[in-house]
């Protein structure tokens, strides 16, 4: 039987969330970074549980700090050592079982393209959003990209599945969670070691989808 596993990348494959990390970076010498930095974990909380879009969410992340390629490509190079602790094998394992891996993240691609090729995930592997640039500046996201908004990765996963037996999805989010949901999908793994969302855990016990709380219980409810 052939196997398409989809996994989430911040949260998920990192310890992290990317976007979060590279505006934490860019707040640290502002006066006000306490208050911006709650601000950006009370966003990203919105956006990953569902109470706000995941466009509005990313969308109000950007302003809240600006961010240059400099910057950016210092955060991509930290976030190589911010890999979840036990992922690296596990990727190995499935891909030894002959198991077809994929990355789909809401995160962004400038920042996310070093760990995940670190992790074996080739350049067709790996779906994130894209920045838009104005000179040396973020100006924006890519907002055609399906993965700027809501059930994005379900049309990802669609356009990807082709002819595998079975396709899961394995995340911490509720980006994660509608995939499964939109029938993308045929098994969604929640993740909740780095990330632990109560709505997430909710819609697992209501549709019957796994949920793990380790690596180990990953690799258990992946059958390796």
């Amino acid at each position: 039987m052939t196997r398409l596993i989809a996994f989430d990348v911040d949260s998920t494959l990192l310890r992290v969330e990317s976007l979060d990390t590279a505006l934490e970076a860019a707040l640290a010498d502002r006066a006000d970074r306490a208050a911006a930095k709650a601000r950006l974990h009370e966003i990203t909380k919105a956006g990953m549980s569902g109470s706000m879009a995941l466009r509005d969410s990313l969308e109000a992340r950007l302003q809240l700090a600006a961010l240059d390629r400099d910057g950016v490509a210092a955060v991509a190079e930290h976030l190589r050592q911010r890999v979840t602790p036990g992922m690296t094998p596990l990727l190995a394992r499935l891909r030894e079982k002959g198991d077809t891996l994929h990355a789909i993240s809401g995160g962004f691609a400038d920042l996310l393209e070093p760990v995940l090729a670190d992790l074996g995930f080739r350049q067709g592997d790996i779906h994130a959003n894209r920045f838009v640039w104005e000179d040396d500046r973020v100006a924006g996201l890519d907002t055609d990209y399906p993965l700027s908004r809501n059930g994005g990765k379900a049309e990802i996963l669609t356009s990807i599945s082709g002819q595998a037996d079975e396709t899961i999805m394995v995340g911490d989010g509720m980006t994660d969670f509608e995939a499964y949901e939109a029938g993308a999908a045929d098994r969604f793994i929640g993740f909740g070691l780095i990330a632990k969302r109560d709505v997430v855990i909710a819609a697992c016990e209501w549709s019957g989808a796994s949920y793990v709380r380790t690596v180990d219980g990953l690799a258990k409810a992946l059958g390796v």
